[in-house]
C-alpha cells in the first residue's frame, strides 16, 4: 500500500525530511490504545511505543501525542513487527472536543482529515439543535463538513427533516441516505477522494459502521440494534480506528458520542450562524450578546419572525457555553502554569543541593 494511498502528499515530503536524515520512516497512526499504538508504514503494519523522550516533550499535554490520523516518524526494531514512535508531524486538520466531565482539557478525535461526514438520523432522535454543535465541532476542525440524513427508510416527511437539516447546515452539503437500503451511497462515495481521508461523527445509534460498512463492501465494524423505547443506541466503537476503502481513501470511524462538548469554538461558532452574524453587523453595541441590548438587530429579527426563535435561543446558548469554556480554559492554564513552576522549583532545589553536595 503505496503511502499516496494512506493520504501521503508532496507537503509531507519537505515536513519529513529532517527525520529522513536521521533513518527514520514514515507510519500513520491507525490504532490508539494508551501508549500502545497501531502503524501503517508504505508495505507493512505495526505494532508501536511512544519513546520517553516524547512523553516528556508532550509535558502531560495529551494533545502532543500521536493520535490516530497522526503522520508519525518511526524507528524500526530489528527482526520483530514493532516500531517506536520518535515524532509527530503537524497537522492540517483535527476534530477536538472538550473532554466530558469537569476536565477542561481537548481529546483529539482525529487528525489530517479532509472531509468529516456529520451523522445524523431521520428517525424521531433527530434534533436541530444537536446538529448545530456538529456543525460547529466539524467547522472548527478545518475540514470540509459534510451532513448525512441517515435512516431516510423510518422518515415519514423526508422534505420536511432535509428542510430542517438544510436550514442548519447552512452551505455546507446535506445529503439523505440509508445504509440499510443503499440509498443515496453512491452520492456519499463520489465525495471520497483517492488519497483523501475523511471521519464520520455522531451520536450512538445514527449508523456510522452501517455507513462504514457499505462504503467498503462488507461488514467490517460491528453494528447493534437501537432500543425501540428510544430509538438509542449503544458503542459499537470502543476506539477510533483507520480503514483503507478498496476504491481508495481512508475512513476513520470515531465512539458514538452522548454530547458535544466543544473546544475552541469560535470561527465554527460563526459560520454555523451565518445569518445572526450578518444581523449583527446591524447592531447598536460592537459588543452585542443578542440577548438584552438596545437596538439590537438580531433581537428585531426575532420579534419580527425572520429569524426563528429556537435559532436565536441555539445561538445564545451555544455562546454561553463557549464564554463559560474560555473561562475555564484560562483557570486550566493558571493552574498547569503554576504547576510548572512548582516543578521548576523543585528541580532547581535539587540542582542546588546536588551541587552543594560535591563542593
Amino acid at each position: 500500500m503505496g503511502l499516496t494511498k494512506l493520504g501521503w502528499n508532496a507537503a509531507r515530503d519537505e515536513q519529513f525530511a529532517p527525520h529522513l536524515a536521521k533513518g527514520f520512516i514514515p507510519a500513520r497512526v491507525a490504532v490508539e490504545d494508551k501508549h500502545f499504538y497501531r502503524v501503517w508504514t508504505v508495505d507493512a503494519e505495526l505494532t508501536a511505543q511512544i519513546t520517553g523522550k516524547l512523553i516528556h516533550e508532550a509535558r502531560g499535554d495529551h494533545a502532543k501525542l500521536p493520535k490516530v490520523g497522526d503522520w508519525v516518524a518511526i524507528k524500526l526494531v530489528p527482526n520483530e513487527e514493532k516500531a517506536a514512535i520518535q515524532a509527530v508531524l503537524p497537522r492540517t486538520t483535527q476534530i477536538t472536543r472538550k473532554t466530558s466531565g469537569r476536565n477542561t482539557s481537548a481529546q483529539i478525535l482525529a487528525t489530517n482529515i479532509e472531509t468529516v461526514f456529520l451523522v445524523t438520523a431521520a428517525d424521531p432522535t433527530f434534533n436541530t439543535a444537536r446538529l448545530e454543535r456538529m456543525l460547529v465541532m466539524g467547522r472548527e476542525s478545518g475540514a470540509r463538513p459534510v451532513v448525512l440524513l441517515n435512516k431516510i427508510d423510518l422518515c415519514d416527511d423526508l422534505d420536511a427533516k432535509l428542510a430542517e437539516a438544510t436550514q442548519a447546515a447552512g452551505d455546507a452539503l446535506v445529503l439523505a441516505v440509508c445504509a440499510l437500503t443503499g440509498r443515496g451511497m453512491k452520492k456519499l462515495s463520489a465525495q471520497i477522494k483517492k488519497g483523501d481521508t475523511v471521519a464520520f461523527i455522531g451520536t450512538s445509534g445514527v449508523g456510522k459502521s452501517s455507513l462504514i460498512n457499505q462504503l467498503y463492501g462488507e461488514d467490517l465494524m460491528p453494528t447493534i440494534e437501537v432500543r425501540e423505547q428510544d430509538s438509542k443506541g449503544r458503542h459499537t466503537t470502543s476506539w477510533r480506528e483507520m480503514i483503507f476503502l478498496p476504491k481508495g481513501g481512508v475512513v476513520i470511524d470515531t465512539p458514538g458520542m452522548r454530547e458535544f462538548h466543544l473546544w475552541g469554538a469560535s470561527e465554527g461558532a460563526k459560520d454555523t450562524f451565518p445569518e445572526i452574524e450578518a444581523l449583527a453587523s446591524g447592531c447598536r453595541f460592537r459588543d452585542c450578546t443578542h440577548t438584552k441590548e438596545k437596538d439590537c438587530a438580531v433581537l428585531a429579527a426575532v420579534a419580527a419572525g425572520t429569524l426563528p426563535r429556537e435559532r436565536h435561543a441555539s445561538f445564545v446558548k451555544l455562546q454561553h457555553e463557549i464564554s463559560h469554556l474560555r473561562e475555564a480554559e484560562k483557570q486550566a492554564g493558571w493552574q498547569n502554569r503554576r504547576k510548572s513552576d512548582r516543578v521548576a522549583h523543585r528541580t532547581f532545589n535539587k540542582e542546588i543541593t546536588h551541587h552543594k553536595s560535591h563542593r
